[in-house]
């Protein structure tokens, strides 16, 4: 939920603004919450985000914009990003889209007193959180969970607007939703969504190792392992079943499919099927590298 309704000439009073209408929140595309501000750099955002009765308004540039229906309102920008991600660091810094979810500790939880955990949280039955943890606002946790020590949740990620020269930071407004009969190891850090339309998520029965960075909007299946010093980036979809050997990196916006595999140390730049199995950097059918290896070494 969000603290209301707000119309595009709330924030636009400019030529900007080409046609009014009301969003709750800001979100990509494909929200799934209903009134989401999108911003759409490309042909292909327009035509996703046409097609998504949740979004009712769009920023996006004044070639794509003769593409944006009727029904939804449009503010033209030079750089809708920018705009976008600009609007959304002062709406939330005036508190307006604010996540809300029901907040409370189940019972027979154990939490060491060192632990930080936030009041705007909800943790289920039976959780274990154990040295220094920090569970931060607007952090789902179901029950039989485990969180060892140093472990942080629902932190800041990194996203920035470049401009003049200066880096601006990007607030996080959003939440992380972690399943039941999750571990998730020492260290290890889950930062939470950027807008309040999505969560960061863990499935059920997933392990997440030590020292491993799972970033805004990931999104981990069930019954996956995420072995130690991992690098998630944002919007990644890990789907369920799929194990991730230690030091591996994932770029955002990459998805693994079920069952898939990657192998130890490898750097994925583009999605892996189900079942498939990857090595390497940059990260290709398995097999295949181990061919390619094997040929290079004689």
């Amino acid at each position: 939920m969000t603290k209301g309704i707000m119309q595009l000439s709330d924030f636009y009073h400019d030529k900007s603004l080409v046609r009014d209408s009301r969003f709750s929140q800001l979100g990509t595309v494909d929200s799934s919450q209903k009134d989401t501000l999108v911003y759409c750099d490309i042909f292909s955002y327009v035509v996703r985000a046409m097609q998504n009765e949740n979004v009712s308004c769009v920023i996006t540039t004044g070639e794509l914009a003769e593409n944006v229906t009727p029904t939804k309102g449009l503010i033209v920008s030079s750089n809708p990003r920018n705009d976008f991600l600009k609007l959304h660091n002062k709406l939330v810094e005036k508190d307006l889209i604010r996540l809300e979810i029901d907040y409370g500790i189940g019972e027979k939880c154990s939490f060491h007193p060192s632990a930080i955990i936030s009041k705007r949280s909800k943790i289920g039955n039976n959780v274990t959180i154990n040295e220094n943890v920090v569970i931060k606002d607007n952090v789902m946790i179901g029950d039989n969970t485990f969180i060892d020590a140093g472990a942080i949740i629902g932190c800041e990620g990194l996203l920035c607007i470049i401009e003049d020269g200066k880096n601006i930071f990007v607030k996080h407004a959003g939440g992380v939703k972690i399943g039941s009969n999750v571990t998730i190891l020492s260290n290890a850090v889950i930062a939470r969504s950027i807008n309040n339309s999505c969560f960061t998520e863990i499935g059920d029965y997933t392990i997440i190792g030590i020292a491993t960075n799972i970033g805004h909007e990931a999104r981990i299946g069930a019954k996956c392992v995420i072995s130690g010093n991992c690098v998630i980036a944002r919007r990644v979809f890990v789907n369920d079943g799929a194990r991730i050997e230690s030091s591996v990196v994932v770029r955002e916006h990459v998805i693994i499919g079920k069952g898939a595999q990657v192998k130890a140390g490898s750097i994925v730049v583009k999605n892996v099927g189900n079942n498939q199995a990857v090595s390497g950097n940059f990260a290709m059918e398995h097999n295949r590298h181990l061919r390619q290896y094997i040929r290079s070494s004689k």
